[in-house]
């Protein structure tokens, strides 16, 4: 039972690691599109970009 327990706490430590880099990865990510993108590619160019690749995903979708 012991053993059961130090696992038990030892995962949740592994997970909580985990969940801090995620929020940090994501946070810079959040950053670096909504700060650095926008300084050298322009407003239009993004959202001819983002609906191109919205179509690819849509055909992607219908082809599964």
């Amino acid at each position: 039972m012991s053993k059961f327990l130090k696992d038990l706490i030892e995962f949740g430590k592994e997970f909580l690691e985990t969940a801090k880099h995620q929020s940090k990865l994501s946070t810079l990510f959040d950053l670096y599109t909504e700060k650095v993108i926008p300084s050298f590619v322009s407003e239009k160019d993004l959202k001819e970009y983002y609906e191109k690749r919205m179509e690819e995903v849509n055909e992607f979708i219908t082809k599964l």
